[in-house]
């Protein structure tokens, strides 16, 4: 089973000196199977709490019972003047290179100080005389950084007590833990399941014709079994849809993915929708965050009340070829990444998008795969072999 972990901050230090730095983590996978690891670092005020800087981690790939250093894709340029008023947070996203739902990782919060850079030797010829007794001994009274014995305020029930908040380490007072996203502890939803067993009865996704499309069971593959066939009518924008049963079944709010395996069979005039979407015909979505095939160019996409975005770039699929199409939502429904993979787990092209992402109340959606074609010849649209829904967050119910 995979498991990836961040095991340490390498940059910054606790003592950062003031100069651009780029933020780095240590990651370890620790599982039997390889990942694709993306991720997400921020860096805040302790003081206001508000985010100063936010980057994408490397996409790496880290093979199995390894380790390795993530870089951030850009620097962080501390303001002047130097503080101690920051701490830092890290989230990945460990996409197994084999089928089966992704699993996320996040590291506590890092305190780290921004200090001044030490100054240089000092001139020749006078030093001594500014040391303790010299003729002109440096003064520091009053100045920053010469503080008045104050220990006792910094012990338990001082003015200035000293917090242990979200810091590593082993504590002789017994220690409530904070909430954390462990599948054995909290109620982290996951849905999945090789579609050529699903039955309306054993599973919430629904199996329905568009316009008399139709759906057949093709025989297993090694690495495919439960393979469902989707086919077109003689009717235009005919197809089917397998979908959760209810339109608003589920309310976009953060740490939701999806994966969906799929091997394109007709390109031409057909459109494929993927991932958290409310349609079950050629009509596009009121509300989602999906990926969208037309006629075999395929795009990342979100829909507010009909209100869409689409990623700026896109990716040409071939017909008869296996792909791997995921849709991952950030931890505070702020950004949804859109990935394509090879068979083989190969890293094939990702985008993302911030904006018309459905979070308020009305605007819920659904979750499945809508394939359709607009000719009037019936034609074998796309083959599925697998789907998967998981929200990672702690679900109080």
């Amino acid at each position: 089973m995979l498991d990836v972990k961040i095991t340490a901050y390498i940059v910054p230090v606790a003592e950062q000196p003031q100069a651009s730095l780029t933020p780095v983590i240590s990651v370890a996978n620790i599982a039997d199977e390889g990942a694709v690891i993306t991720g997400l670092i921020r860096i805040y005020r302790e003081s206001t709490g508000l985010m100063i800087y936010s980057s994408e981690l490397a996409v790496t790939q880290l093979e199995h019972h390894s380790t390795t250093n993530i870089a951030a894709l850009t620097p962080f340029d501390p303001p002047s003047p130097a503080d101690d008023d920051y701490f830092i947070k890290a989230d990945i996203t460990a996409t197994s290179y084999l089928p089966g739902p992704p699993t996320h990782d996040s590291l506590g919060a890092w305190y780290f100080d921004i200090k001044t850079p030490a100054m240089g030797e000092a001139p020749a010829g006078h030093a001594v005389t500014h040391e303790l007794g010299g003729s002109d001994p440096v003064d520091v009274t009053g100045l920053d950084g010469n503080p008045d014995p104050h220990a006792a305020s910094h012990a338990d029930g001082g003015s200035d007590e000293i917090s242990v908040v979200a810091l590593s380490g082993l504590l002789a007072d017994e220690q409530t833990p904070l909430p954390h996203y462990h599948e054995k502890h909290l109620g982290v939803f996951v849905e999945s399941d090789m579609l050529g067993y699903i039955t309306q009865y054993t599973t919430p996704w629904n199996f329905s014709s568009t316009a008399g499309g139709t759906t057949t069971q093709l025989p297993s593959l090694p690495s495919h079994p439960g393979i469902q066939s989707i086919r077109s009518s003689v009717n235009a924008n005919s197809g089917m849809f397998i979908r959760l049963f209810d339109s608003d079944s589920i309310r976009i709010a953060g740490s939701e993915s999806t994966d969906s395996i799929l091997r394109p069979q007709t390109l031409a005039l057909t459109t494929i929708r993927c991932g958290f979407l409310d349609t079950e015909t050629i009509t596009d979505c009121f509300d989602g965050c999906y990926l969208e095939s037309v006629d075999g160019t395929i795009s990342g996409k979100t829909a507010n009340n009909s209100a869409r975005s689409t990623t700026g770039t896109n990716y040409l699929t071939v017909t008869n070829t296996w792909y791997r199409a995921r849709v991952a939502v950030n931890a505070d429904a702020t950004r949804v990444d859109f990935y394509l993979y090879a068979e083989d787990g190969t890293l094939l092209w990702t985008d993302f998008l911030t904006t018309n992402i459905p979070t308020t109340a009305g605007r819920e959606t659904s979750h499945g795969i809508v394939a359709t074609n607009s000719d009037t010849t019936a034609v074998t649209l796309v083959d599925v072999d697998y789907l998967n829904l998981a929200i990672n967050r702690v679900l109080v119910r």
